[in-house]
């Protein structure tokens, strides 16, 4: 069986990116989806879109973050997926808040002549990348360092001077990686194909060791670290709520971005809005809101010093709700809903 690690901060198209790599390379690999907090979006978009392929599955691993507080289960699950399954590739999807090195680190152990370790890749948009590493620059490097290919995500229109710019801050912080320049859909097929070690790629599965951050104790893999590294984010799940019409779920979205409820880094959800299932993500300080094909109700934030309280109180309704959107300039309020339709 041999392994891929598809890292990437929140948000960063990950679930995308493994689309792609799945349709490109024509693989059926079985999934693994670390969901942060309780909920199975990721694992249902992918459930969707690979619905033709009866022999792709989706795994769900909700217990907690594989890269530290789980670490044991996940290790288990991963042999569990070897012994029964023994599929020929296995697709790691951590969550964003996870640290590459650990992962990595926690599958050596299971590491031998039956189970290798293909070179990790790390999705990241460049033009977030210089806020992202300002913001949460210990976790940002760590996944940067520990990738053997870096790869460029939502750049379809970023200009060359950006994209050449944030290549060579990766490169000062992993000098070996192979960086794509570039959106990844412009990439060959031989180059898809190499991700999973087919083609002329016999050094792919070679023997990969984790680069824990230097000068700092978060980073060096003990588990004070880790647990001061998961503390820096906390999460709020929702399964219920209780919106009208699609412009109190803009507003929504809008106050998300002014920090309202707290610094949020990723909020993503289903809400059931006048009959119609929405979908709507939230990440590098934009958001995005589509129909949905799903029939159940979930939403999840992720960020830091997140106020619950406030966040169910405006998704399940109330005046404070209503006040907001008569407040909201109607010019502005009627263009955003457009922009949903």
């Amino acid at each position: 069986m041999k392994i891929l690690l598809v890292s990437g901060f929140l948000g960063a198209g990950k679930t995308t990116f493994i689309k792609e790599l799945i349709k490109r390379t024509g693989t059926h690999p079985v999934i693994m989806e670390n969901e942060y907090g309780d909920n199975n979006l990721d694992s249902l978009e992918l459930r969707n879109d690979t619905a033709k392929e009866d022999d792709i599955q989706v795994m769900e691993f909700m217990e907690g973050c594989v890269c530290c507080t789980m670490k044991d289960s996940f290790a288990n699950s991963v042999f569990t997926i070897f012994s029964s399954l023994d599929p020929e590739y296995l697709i790691i999807e951590p969550t964003g808040v996870g640290r590459l090195s650990n992962i990595i680190n926690n599958l050596q152990p299971f590491l031998h002549g039956s189970i290798s370790l293909l070179k990790p890749a790390v999705v990241l948009s460049p033009e977030n990348f210089q806020q992202n590493m300002k913001e949460w620059p210990e976790l940002y490097r760590d996944q940067v360092a520990n990738a053997e290919t870096v790869v460029f995500s939502k750049c379809e229109h970023t200009s060359t001077e950006v994209l050449e710019q944030v290549s060579a801050m990766i490169r000062d912080i992993n000098p070996h990686a192979e960086i794509i320049g570039s959106h990844y859909s412009n990439m060959s097929d031989e180059w898809w194909m190499s991700l999973m070690g087919l083609g002329d790629t016999s050094d792919n599965a070679s023997e990969i060791t984790a680069i824990p951050g230097s000068g700092s104790d978060s980073l060096s893999g003990d588990s004070s670290g880790e647990a001061a590294a998961k503390d820096e984010f906390t999460q709020v799940s929702i399964s219920r709520t209780e919106l009208h019409n699609p412009a109190e779920l803009v507003m929504f979205l809008e106050d998300c971005l002014h920090n309202e409820f707290g610094h949020m880094a990723r909020a993503k959800g289903t809400v059931m809005i006048d009959g119609e299932m929405l979908r709507f993500d939230l990440a590098d300080r934009m958001y995005a809101i589509t129909s949905s094909p799903d029939t159940k109700c979930q939403c999840v934030f992720i960020g830091q010093y997140l106020d619950e309280k406030k966040i169910r109180q405006r998704l399940c309704g109330g005046k404070k709700a209503v006040r907001k959107i008569r407040q909201f300039p109607q010019r502005q309020l009627k263009a955003a809903v457009n922009d949903i339709w």
